[in-house]
């Protein structure tokens, strides 16, 4: 959600009827169905999204996942063009990551990158379209902000799988986390999201105001010493207890950012903010 948020909240547009479709499309139903497919064809057994000892996803998950897709996809016409191409290319680009024949899921460099398009880049132009056209998107502080955005979901989704290569992990070599490894997969995350922190920042001193600057720089600074807390305990922990880290990081994360992009939004929406 905060990406979405972030694509909205740099346009500066007041609330509209788009804003709050294409926020309950994105979240409620595409996002909630591509997992679900990702799930079916990942067949993973053990922790998966908090519970212990989880079956594999079965054909029902596949069909309501599905379904889901199409009234997402449905739904997504009745807000406008560009947000129904967003929503396409991102089930397009959801479906070759999560096929085994495709092979993606299993390298590296594609995968991350997929990752990064899917959630980062199409989920912050998703945010920006239902305030502005696409035309629009091509002046640099958006440029910086969708950039920042691809390397945020490109570093911490790439953080958020590292738990399934615990110690006590059981690997398969079915997903791209095996071959990068746990000590790379925190180098990359902590360069990406360093990058990606210092665009968002340079972006937010041209666009917001001094006290939201430094909020943002305070918040990233504590992101990254938890984030070096993790690494130093990650190998003294079990795959579940690295699975309960990730998850906290990723909804604090995403419940505080989500906050404060809303309440930019409402403050100019009500023109306490210029």
């Amino acid at each position: 959600m905060p990406i979405f948020l972030w694509g909205y909240a740099l346009t500066e547009a007041d609330i509209n009827r788009n804003f709050i479709y294409g926020l309950l499309v994105l979240h409620f139903l595409i996002y909630p169905a591509i997992n679900g497919v990702y799930a079916y064809f990942d067949g993973r057994k053990g922790v998966v999204y908090g519970l212990r000892n989880v079956k594999p996803a079965s054909k029902f998950t596949l069909i309501i996942s599905l379904l889901l897709l199409f009234v997402g996809v449905y739904l997504s016409t009745k807000i406008n063009t560009a947000y129904f191409g967003v929503v396409i290319s991102l089930v397009v680009l959801s479906f070759l990551f999560s096929h085994p024949s495709t092979g993606i899921k299993t390298k590296p460099f594609y995968a991350i990158l997929t990752l990064a398009l899917t959630y980062g880049l199409l989920g912050f132009i998703a945010g920006w379209v239902c305030a502005f056209d696409l035309k629009s998107l091509l002046n640099p502080f958006s440029i910086g902000g969708a950039l920042s955005s691809a390397g945020f979901a490109g570093g911490l989704y790439t953080l958020s799988l590292v738990y399934r290569i615990s110690e006590d992990s059981n690997l398969t070599g079915s997903l791209f986390i095996e071959k990068l490894g746990s000590a790379a997969t925190f180098k990359f995350s902590k360069i990406i999201l360093l990058v990606s922190g210092v665009i968002a920042t340079v972006v937010i001193a041209a666009k917001f105001t001094l006290y939201e600057l430094i909020g943002v720089i305070i918040y990233f600074l504590f992101g990254f010493i938890g984030i070096e807390r993790f690494e130093k305990n990650f190998y003294l922990q079990k795959e579940w207890q690295n699975y309960k880290t990730v998850v906290s990081i990723n909804l604090t994360n995403s419940i505080l950012l989500s906050i404060y992009l809303i309440f930019r939004i409402l403050m100019v929406n009500y023109l306490f903010i210029d």
